[in-house]
């Protein structure tokens, strides 16, 4: 979580190259750490909120520095920020109402004790939307040091391809909702 702003603050210094690495950098620790989470077979209900809380944080400081800086489209970043946010509030909105809306301490509702556990669990493509977040802000960041007209054109078709992924993650979580289903995972 703590990258986020740092590498914003990058980008908006235009130090694109160290600001490319440092995402680089925070992917490659994200992906570890789940990996050694699950080899180990360490999963709390605290990292389930964590972890994806972190990547959105880095997505979005990330991403509306690079608006700022004109490497990003303005209308793509807004819409994932939007849907971010639409996630964060629906986790905290379900949760809630599992506790039916009572509570002593944030302690407990982040279930911290693991009396009461239920594990976020993010949907495939969601998964895939943020990979491909990753992706095209680490090609946009690449762009001004090293693209050109032909990488600008990828850049673009990623952009496309976010915008769609972005869409339909939010379509998924939505009819999962209104199904009455769950990105929980109870483990009583």
């Amino acid at each position: 979580m703590i990258s986020g702003p740092f590498l914003a603050w990058m980008i908006i210094h235009d130090m694109y190259l160290p600001a490319f690495v440092g995402q680089a950098v925070s992917g490659a620790t994200d992906w570890l750490d789940g990996y050694m989470a699950r080899r180990m077979g360490i999963n709390s209900v605290v990292g389930s909120y964590l972890d994806p809380l972190a990547d959105k944080v880095l997505i979005a400081f990330v991403a509306l520095a690079m608006v700022d800086k004109g490497l990003l489209h303005p209308g793509l970043v807004s819409l994932v920020v939007l849907r971010d946010v639409a996630l964060v509030g629906g986790a905290v909105y379900k949760r809630a109402s599992i506790l039916e809306w009572k509570w002593s301490s944030w302690y407990e509702f982040f279930n911290l004790d693991g009396a009461r556990p239920q594990k976020v669990e993010p949907l495939l493509i969601s998964k895939v939307n943020t990979v491909l977040q990753l992706a095209l802000v680490a090609a946009a960041l690449l762009q001004p040091d090293l693209g050109n007209a032909e990488t600008q054109t990828y850049i673009t078709y990623l952009s496309w391809l976010v915008a769609m992924t972005t869409v339909g993650s939010t379509a998924a979580y939505g009819a999962q909702h209104l199904r009455g289903g769950a990105t929980w995972k109870n483990r009583l």
